[in-house]
């Protein structure tokens, strides 16, 4: 049974739920309008690389509006504050594309592999919380979804070697996440995840965002783009990590990001 919870505020049994797996499931956390214009976008994006190859795209919301929409979408942004404050940024985003007919990836954690979060302690931190959007549909097993093992944030082990994934020595606990276009899945860094095999005739889209504490560097730029800082809005400018740096640093804070609330 997945951790299913509603758009909106965190829940306290949301809460748990994500503190016991790792993740949750969020339906209908994008309007089939939203949906449309952010699927549209992401065509555009990988439109001009070569077919039936998987890919990430970084920092669209640059460039494409329907993208932008998500840096602070209302049905998720509220679950990140929960988790991680008021002061975070937008690490990272990347467009993912898993081709018709792709194969199924291997089991990871997220984060740097030059230095591995695991390594910061045990149950490893939440570094990085990640929101995946589907654009298109995953409602059932074999459409590229997102395998997860519930609640291996907390372990202490790595994952065996002898775990393959789609055969007989994959996990049993394994859960295979199923969701319409306009589901989200929110999850900790630490859980380790693949992608599943592909078998059907249509590529996969999944937007991510990825939040993090403001002193991790972002990964999907060297630089933000001077044009999108001068027409975005103040939160959003935040949230890329455009900070007034203080006078006495990690002394005197930095200003509170401009949340409505």
């Amino acid at each position: 049974m997945a951790p299913v919870a509603k758009p909106g505020p965190m829940t306290e049994e949301e809460r748990f739920m994500f503190d016991s797996t790792g993740y949750l499931v969020i339906p209908d956390a994008l309007t089939p309008g939203e949906v449309e214009a952010c699927l549209a976008a992401a065509r555009r994006a990988h439109a001009p690389y070569p077919q039936g190859e998987w890919r990430q795209l970084g920092h669209l919301y640059e460039t494409e509006p329907a993208i932008e929409a998500l840096m602070d979408h209302p049905s998720i942004l509220p679950k990140v504050r929960a988790l991680l404050g008021d002061y975070f940024i937008l690490q990272s985003t990347w467009c993912t594309l898993q081709p018709a007919h792709g194969k199924a990836g291997r089991y990871h954690q997220d984060g740097s592999g030059v230095y591995e979060f695991r390594r910061l302690a045990i149950p490893t931190p939440l570094v990085q919380l990640r929101v995946g959007y589907f654009l298109t549909d995953q409602s059932r097993d074999d459409m590229g979804n997102m395998v997860m093992i519930p609640g291996s944030h907390n372990a202490a082990l790595r994952l065996p070697k002898t775990v393959q994934p789609d055969t007989d020595t994959d996990l049993p606990i394994r859960e295979v996440i199923t969701g319409k276009p306009g589901a989200a899945l929110l999850f900790h860094q630490g859980v380790f995840h693949r992608t599943g095999v592909n078998n059907m005739d249509f590529d996969r889209y999944t937007m991510h965002i990825v939040y993090a504490p403001p002193w991790l560097i972002p990964s999907d730029r060297m630089e933000n783009s001077q044009e999108f800082l001068e027409r975005t809005t103040p939160l959003r400018k935040a949230l890329v990590g455009e900070w007034k740096r203080p006078e006495e640093p990690f002394g005197m804070g930095y200003d509170r990001p401009p949340f409505e609330n």
